[in-house]
This record gives structure tokens, C-alpha cells and sequence, in this order.
């Protein structure tokens, strides 16, 4: 940690310093795969699994919300492909994509058959990466939190982001000219808001209760409080 001796705040240093382990270990990674010559045959793709705790020493500015929230600092994240002569050094992607899409990306890739029987929610976005083309042009990328007695829903689809977080009523925002989710849009798009709701409510009926809960005493709270259930979640207050 002395190489951040420099920062003050003592929970921005340790996150830098776990920033600065994970650099080095992605780097120990690298340098492995030269050495057995598999480095050029690797598709290398980094991510984090979530938004930052600010909290806890991070950041997640222009980006509102903070880890395990549906606004966009709570699942929204950086993300990189490399891959020597398959992915071009500069190349940027602007279109949202889901971590559901890796599975049958990287099965391809691998030319490995995915089961016909196998219910998958992602696809596979090599193509479309490929050609800067929108994999969900048209198509809702949904995020959902359950809390206690009450749940958290964002919904994605293009430009348009449609949300309800803490028991709030439901938000809509032009993710591409407000990226921090600042100005409502809900009462100009009224419609728009009504279907991508709608959208969500029919996926989060192809949800089956957790299998496994920890610690165990959750499963009580989720079925006392109808958590499997949503209560008023999909209502939309005038």
C-alpha cells in the first residue's frame, strides 16, 4: 500500500490498492500466456461484475447509483475484448451488451454446439461486435434487485432507460443525452414507459424462486414478504 501512500482517504487507497492487485495478476496472466506461446490463440476479456460501492473508495461518476442498483452506476461497467488479430487495437463499441451474452459468444467462438434443449437468456453478440452493429437494436436488456419487500427494475432498450428503485415510482430516461439519469421523461413518453414496463413484467414471470439462499433465513423473508411475487412493482403511479 505504500505505493498509495499518497491518497488520503483511507478507503479510496485500499480500493486502489485492490485495483492495483488485479492489474498486476491480469498482467502475471499475460505474461503466462506468452511464455507457452498461447497468448496471440486468447481472447482476453476484462470486466467488473457490478458498479462501485462509494462507500468503499469508489467512483462511479457521470454514472448515478452505486453497486447492486438498477440506475446505471449499479450494473453499468467498462468493458474490453483483446485478441491479436481478431479484435483491432482502438476499437470501440458503444452498444449495451449483457455478461448472459458470454456463454453462447464465447461457445461459438469455440465451435462448441449449445444443446438444443437449453434455455438460454443470452446470445451471441461475436457478429454484431464484429461490425459495430446494436445485438439488442429494439430488444429490452433488463436488471432487477430484490430487496426486502420491494424490488428494483431497469430496463434498457436502445436510447431509452425505464427504472423503479427504492419504492420509487418508475423514472425514464434518454440514457444517450443523460447519462446520469437526471431528467425524468416519464410524463412527455407515457406510452414508451408503458411498454417497456409492461416488457419487463412479462419477463420477470419466467423467474423461478432461488434454489439455494445464504444465509437460509432469507427463504422466510422471501416468502413471507411475496418477494417471488412483486407486488406493485409493475404499477405505474400518475
Amino acid at each position: 500500500m505504500k505505493v498509495f501512500d499518497s491518497i488520503k482517504d483511507k478507503d479510496r487507497r485500499t480500493y486502489a490498492g485492490m485495483v492495483y492487485a488485479v492489474d498486476r495478476g491480469v498482467g502475471q496472466i499475460v505474461k503466462t500466456l506468452k511464455e507457452i506461446n498461447q497468448f496471440e490463440n486468447t481472447l482476453i476479456v476484462f470486466l467488473s461484475d457490478n458498479g462501485g460501492r462509494t462507500d468503499k473508495g469508489a467512483n462511479n461518476t457521470p454514472l448515478r447509483g452505486v453497486k447492486g442498483d438498477t440506475y446505471e452506476g449499479g450494473f453499468r461497467v467498462p468493458m474490453f475484448f483483446h485478441w491479436p488479430n481478431k479484435v483491432a487495437a482502438g476499437f470501440r463499441f458503444d452498444y449495451p451488451v449483457s455478461a448472459l451474452d458470454f456463454y453462447p459468444t464465447f461457445a461459438s467462438l469455440a465451435n462448441a454446439k449449445i444443446p438444443k434443449e437449453k434455455e438460454i437468456d443470452g446470445k451471441n453478440i461475436w457478429n454484431d461486435l464484429s461490425n459495430k452493429k446494436a445485438p439488442y437494436s429494439g430488444e429490452p436488456i433488463f436488471a432487477m434487485r430484490h430487496r426486502s419487500g420491494f424490488s428494483d427494475v431497469g430496463v434498457r432498450q436502445d436510447e431509452w432507460k425505464a427504472t423503479k428503485a427504492y419504492n420509487g415510482s418508475w423514472k425514464l430516461y434518454n440514457i444517450n443525452n443523460d447519462i446520469s439519469e437526471e431528467k425524468d421523461l416519464s410524463s412527455k413518453y407515457p406510452k414508451l414507459l408503458q411498454d417497456m414496463v409492461l416488457k419487463a413484467e412479462a419477463w420477470s414471470k419466467t423467474h423461478t424462486e432461488p434454489r439455494w439462499f445464504d444465509p437460509q433465513s432469507l427463504k422466510k423473508v422471501w416468502q413471507e414478504e411475496d418477494m417471488g411475487e412483486f407486488k406493485n412493482t409493475f404499477k405505474i403511479s400518475n
